[in-house]
């Protein structure tokens, strides 16, 4: 039993197993999709189909490289002004991407009209302000 100042139990023990039951029955109930803040959609749908793929090689590897699998970034800002949402990635060892937003989740690749292709192989994060 669990004592408190005095030598009186403060938590009996038949509640204290209350308590771990509502918790273990807590974390297995799966959340219902109507409850849900975010859906995943699929790149299909949306257009968006960028992929931060690392693969090893004499220059870039954990041993030589210690933020090897510290990613990229994305950020999101208006490119255009139309009030939506775009969405910008980096790549470390994959080519940047700059997707238009054109409403309903609905996106296009307009990296090669902007002119932000990457020329060197690795970005190590991003910024965006409008």
């Amino acid at each position: 039993m669990l004592y408190g100042n005095s030598s009186k139990p403060f938590i009996s023990i038949g509640l204290l197993c209350i308590i771990i039951l509502c918790i273990i029955v807590a974390c297995k109930q799966k959340p219902n999709s109507a409850n849900t803040l975010f859906q995943k959609l699929d790149p299909s749908q949306t257009n968006i189909d960028f992929s931060n793929n690392l693969s090893y090689d004499a220059k870039f590897n954990i041993y030589t490289y210690r933020n090897f699998y510290n990613g990229g970034g994305v950020a999101i800002g208006d490119v255009n002004n139309d009030g939506l949402p775009d969405v910008f990635f980096t790549g470390n060892m994959v080519a940047n991407k700059l997707y238009l937003n054109k409403g309903n989740f609905q996106f296009e690749d307009i990296t090669d009209k902007a002119g932000i292709t990457k020329k060197a192989k690795w970005s190590t994060g991003v910024a965006m302000a409008d």
